[in-house]
């Protein structure tokens, strides 16, 4: 029995014209945010690759050179897309895409993308992403305002349940057609941005890709089950189709699209991000509270480190007062390790607003299942805020490597010298930076929360669909 309903209902959908034209839409809309958004990551990879080689072979062409002037000459680091950035380019359109490794500072990324865009280009729900997320649910909730409602106005609900229909078959077949159709659609966009993501030169595995993938299908399923609760639960309230619409209608304008932006606002307000010159000022007065006398024991135990770590074995403060080393080269290394605890500290307090602006939204998604799907969508195409985060904090990583390894030849080399300068061949020494993206278990770890709001919803949703129209139905 349920077999023919469900037969029956997807035959009733497919010669509906205006669920045929609003699919089209979808599609073609879907299609032309695939390819904006190949195109802009296609265009952001390689010219990420293209700067870091150049940036290498300049950095390798310097010649002769005081390696702290080097220090401050610096390195660039270029931030390489994720391959699924095509399909949900999330924040890092907003968040810079390159980060100055120099001495004595640690940058924030340069360059954002929807800065340097053209208008439409900015418009961040132009994508595959968000156009699933904002028209999906128009397609659900026109597939199902008159499930219940219009048949009831007709007089053919009564008849299929004299029929011998039961209830829970007949909820249970319209529900699998309405959803099956939203999750097929969402299925065949994220398949076709995966099969596109993996012809990606980013040394990125198939497997992760695919993994992340099928991530993003489940949770894109799971909003589908959500909004086809919704839909059938008004449904099932009104007896008349046009009212049923309205209400879903009214729901899809203030939830799914006013709703997001709201929020966005709203966590934007009560976590303000600071501007760059706040940033400037705020950081140079955090370093310089930090800093320590030279005859300090802090200062004393942190020339120790350095130089132990340079020759590879540990020293006493007695040995270290004997020996010959450059004294300049020492004081900027133990700059390096003192001010290090400081700019990571600053910066944990810039991502704690971001981390408390994501908080508030998230607490907002009990009004909006958008703004999870938003969450979850951005963590397993690895371009949310985390990743950014993941990737600054590399940079850091190798900036103190980098400046390391050109003071410590200052340290080892220059004794004596009022100005040493670096043989060319030692900038073949000074690693390059290096970039891997991190594992899907870390989109996991920050998505985790907003994967099971998105479950609270499609329960929820589902769990009073099916109450509402038992009770209904029965009547």
């Amino acid at each position: 029995m349920i077999t023919h309903i469900i037969r029956k209902e997807a035959m009733e959908i497919s010669r509906d014209g205006r669920t045929r034209l609003l699919a089209v839409i979808v599609l073609l809309l879907g299609i032309t945010g695939l390819l904006a958004g190949w195109a802009n990551y296609s265009d952001q990879q390689r010219n990420a690759m293209f700067a870091q080689q150049s940036d290498q072979q300049v950095f390798l062409d310097q010649g002769e050179k005081n390696p702290h002037s080097a220090a401050h000459f610096g390195r660039m680091a270029y931030k390489p897309a994720p391959p699924l950035a095509s399909f949900d380019p999330g924040a890092a359109q907003f968040m810079g895409q390159v980060i100055w490794l120099e001495a004595h500072q640690r940058n924030p990324a340069m360059f954002r993308p929807a800065a340097d865009s053209l208008e439409l280009s900015r418009l961040s729900n132009f994508s595959v992403a968000g156009i699933l997320t904002m028209l999906l649910p128009l397609l659900v909730f026109l597939l199902g305002y008159g499930a219940f409602a219009g048949e009831r106005e007709s007089g053919t609900l009564r008849q299929t349940l004299a029929s011998g229909a039961s209830i829970h078959k007949l909820f249970g077949a319209k529900f699998i057609v309405i959803a099956g159709a939203g999750i097929a659609l969402a299925t065949v966009s994220i398949i076709a941005s995966a099969a596109m993501a993996l012809l990606s030169p980013v040394a990125l595995s198939a497997t992760d890709t695919l993994t992340r993938a099928f991530w993003l299908i489940v949770v894109y399923a799971i909003y589908v089950v959500a909004l086809t609760g919704f839909a059938l639960l008004v449904s099932a309230l009104f007896n008349q189709a046009k009212t049923a619409l309205l209400m879903l209608l009214g729901i899809w304008a203030l939830s799914i699209l006013v709703m997001p932006r709201v929020g966005a606002g709203i966590a934007a307000q009560a976590y303000p991000i600071p501007d760059g010159a706040q940033v400037w000022s705020e950081l140079r007065s955090s370093v310089a509270e930090n800093r320590v006398a030279a005859d300090s024991d802090e200062y004393r135990a942190a020339e120790q480190f350095v130089v132990s770590r340079a020759l590879g074995r540990d020293i006493s403060l007695e040995e270290l007062a004997t020996m010959d080393l450059n004294a300049t080269g020492l004081r900027l290394e133990v700059t390096e390790v003192l001010d290090y605890a400081a700019l990571n500290a600053f910066y944990d307090d810039v991502y704690a607003k971001y981390y408390g602006q994501r908080t508030t939204r998230r607490w907002l998604s009990l009004l909006s299942p958008a703004i999870a799907l938003q969450h979850a969508s951005s963590a397993f195409a690895g371009t949310d805020f985390v990743a950014h985060q993941h990737f600054a904090n590399v940079a850091e990583q190798q900036r103190n490597e980098i400046v390391r390894s050109m003071n410590e030849d200052m340290l080892l080399n220059g004794a004596g010298m009022s100005t040493y300068l670096s043989d060319p061949a030692f900038w073949e020494s000074v690693p390059d930076f290096r970039y891997d993206f991190p594992a899907v278990t870390m989109a996991w770890r920050s998505s985790f929360m907003d994967v099971l709001m998105l479950l609270l919803w499609g329960a929820l949703a589902s769990w009073l669909a099916w109450s509402v129209t038992r009770k209904r139905l029965a009547d």
